[in-house]
């Protein structure tokens, strides 16, 4: 009775220390469950943070380098003031289009890349290349702000230069018009009316002179562009506007070396 009350008692205890040991095993495999289980859900959520970073990333570097190149083809300088209005049109689709992407932006720049850097910042290597790129990407969008503003400026320019040249060329190709060879009257007034007019043709020749040299400064900066014949039908009016200008001159001027 004694030895089956011993046995009993040790089948006991063994089971008790069983139990305790497959309690603890149990535990532990718990802990590690649950520590797995959180670095799973940490891989997951970095990897879904890399990818919209990536993505959002690519996004703004391709708008960007397109924009660039629309802004590019910008052309601001032309006599004609039409044309003008018509670059700051485009212009200004330009930058409503580009403030249309400031929220997704600063979206990049404020959130997804810090909670991405956040989660990456046991990989020092990882979270340089990211802060690289996160830089690179904010260099360009501040390059193209100060090209939209000198693209601004350029046009502001652009426009009073037109304006002045047209006023010019108005003015001179109105007094052309509106003037003609003194009538020959043999009197002693004769040679002081010729004298004078002479005197104002020589000014409007300088004039002339002027008026040619600005169409060229202003011309020569634009760019050739196939496309835009519109442009093309507009100097060439102000160009024959020029020629006739030029060529009233000379039928005066011819005038008077016959007197």
């Amino acid at each position: 009775v004694i030895i089956s009350l011993k046995l009993e008692l040790y089948y006991l205890i063994l089971n008790l220390a069983l139990d305790e040991k497959l309690t603890l095993l149990n535990d532990h495999w718990l802990i590690m469950k649950q520590a797995n289980d959180i670095r799973t859900e940490n891989l997951l959520l970095t990897q879904s943070c890399a990818d919209t970073y990536g993505s959002q990333d690519h996004d703004l570097s391709t708008f960007l380098n397109n924009m660039e190149k629309q802004l590019s083809q910008i052309r601001p300088r032309s006599a004609s003031r039409e044309h003008i209005e018509r670059e700051k049109e485009k212009y200004n689709e330009l930058v409503n289009e580009f403030d249309s992407q400031q929220i997704k932006f600063q979206e990049l720049l404020q959130q997804h890349s810090s909670h991405l850097l956040t989660l990456i910042a046991s990989n020092p290597e990882e979270s340089q290349e990211i802060q690289q790129s996160l830089n690179e990407l904010e260099q360009e969008w501040n390059n193209i702000q100060t090209n939209f503003r000198t693209c601004q400026q350029e046009l502001n320019q652009a426009m009073i230069e037109s304006a002045e040249f047209n006023s010019k060329l108005e003015r001179v190709s109105t007094w052309f018009d509106d003037t003609s060879f003194p009538t020959t009257i043999q009197d002693n007034d004769e040679f002081e009316r010729i004298r004078t007019f002479k005197e104002h043709l020589d000014c409007k020749y300088l004039d002339i002179i002027n008026l040619k040299q600005d169409y060229s400064d202003i011309e020569q900066h634009k760019q050739n562009d196939e496309r835009d014949m519109e442009e093309h039908e507009k100097t060439n009016l102000i160009e024959e506007q020029l020629m006739n200008i030029d060529s009233k001159w000379s039928q005066l001027n011819g005038r008077i070396q016959e007197q």
